[in-house]
């Protein structure tokens, strides 16, 4: 920590428990456990700071770093963390810097704080019928299935260890979803999917999706059913029958807004858009849009969806289509990439495999011509599947 971060350190702790303010280019305020931190810093602090811009590309980057190694690990030292999710760093009020302002969040305030006091109060009386039984609902353990077989991909002691209270994450967990996520849309290859209606099932936190191209496919997501450390998936249509079923393995159980937050935007939307762009993206009605190419090759790890960000590719097909006689070899002199062929050999074998292309031997020459699937491949429906 640089002697500066610790005089900023010093200034914030003044704030924070003594209610000082001793230099009137810093403050923090809070209200209902969030809060706002502010610092008005000047070009030529900046310039200095980072020699004339010769440690930092721009002022941009300099202010991302600033506010995730220097200021972040501060804040983290009084218990606060910095709200990601709002930071906005584009805009200032100053004519010769910047005026940070940074949202802020408590790490262990919540409004609904009490209630979860009362509720464990509650259950820490000894029943009448086994007073040597203390029932609490706090230090639940993260996951009911130990067995390896059934969470393979977590070791048994990180779940032992790890614990928290399952009301409070089910109150947490829809709380933040209604609040900060109604109507949310998740854009896939299959379309778009709108969460239309959440429920509670056994306590749980439920999540309906609908296809907005096909109406008739839902998806159910049921947030860490039985306490469980899952996401339970079905993908069925309306009338109840069932095409595909999942689950996900949840490492970090959201404990407070913040992390709720995250795990909604960075973790389950994620999984889920992953699922539908690779599993059911192969099922009725969603599979006849697209082609689907297979390969156990573990070289292949080309996917082809996006051809706009395949240019060699782009470039193979116009030669083709300009070429007297495509000779492969005449590609790469023209382009020269001569010195990239075996490179890019590993490309061509997968695109061959996605029937992008077709290789023909005449003679000495190898001849490059169009496949089955270039266009499909054009049109952005080619998709790889796991053999």
């Amino acid at each position: 920590m640089t002697e500066a971060d610790l005089y900023r350190k010093t200034l914030i702790e003044n704030i924070i428990k003594e209610g000082t303010q001793k230099n009137n280019r810093l403050n923090v305020n809070f209200k209902h456990g969030k809060g706002v931190y502010s610092e008005v810093i000047t070009l030529d602090e900046i310039k200095t700071v980072t020699d004339n811009f010769t440690t930092h590309n721009n002022v941009e980057s300099f202010l991302n770093e600033f506010i995730s190694e220097r200021l972040a690990p501060i804040m983290g030292s009084f218990n606060i963390k910095i709200n990601e999710s709002e930071i906005d760093i584009n805009t200032s009020d100053c004519y010769d810097g910047y005026e940070l302002n940074i949202p802020l969040i408590k790490e262990n305030y919540n409004p609904v704080h009490e209630l979860f006091n009362e509720i464990d109060q509650e259950l820490n009386v000894k029943p009448k019928t086994n007073p040597g039984i203390l029932n609490k609902a706090s230090n639940t353990p993260i996951t009911k299935e130990p067995g390896k077989e059934k969470t393979p991909h977590i070791p048994t002691l990180a779940k032992k260890e790890k614990t928290q209270n399952p009301k409070k994450v089910d109150l947490i967990l829809k709380s933040i979803f209604e609040s900060k996520f109604v109507n949310y849309e998740m854009k896939t290859d299959v379309g778009d999917w709108k969460a239309i209606k959440t429920l509670k099932q056994e306590g749980k936190l439920q999540i309906i999706w609908e296809s907005k191209e096909q109406q008739t496919m839902i998806i159910e997501c049921l947030i860490f059913p039985a306490d469980s450390n899952k996401v339970t998936i079905e993908v069925k249509n309306r009338s109840g029958e069932v095409f595909l079923s999942t689950f996900f393995e949840i490492y970090r159980i959201p404990t407070d807004d913040f992390s709720a937050e995250k795990f909604f935007r960075k973790t389950l939307f994620s999984l889920l858009k992953k699922y539908i762009d690779t599993s059911v993206i192969q099922i009725d009605p969603f599979r006849t849009q697209f082609v689907f190419w297979k390969t156990d090759n573990p070289n292949f790890s080309y996917s082809f969806s996006t051809p706009n960000k395949n240019k060699i590719l782009l470039d193979l097909i116009s030669f083709i289509s300009t070429a007297r006689k495509p000779i492969l070899d005449d590609f790469f002199e023209q382009n020269n990439l001569k010195h990239k062929q075996g490179y890019l050999q590993t490309l061509l074998d997968s695109a061959e495999a996605a029937g992008i292309f077709r290789f023909k031997r005449e003679g000495n020459e190898i001849l490059i011509l169009r496949g089955p699937n270039y266009k499909a491949f054009l049109e952005g429906k080619v998709r790889r599947v796991v053999a």
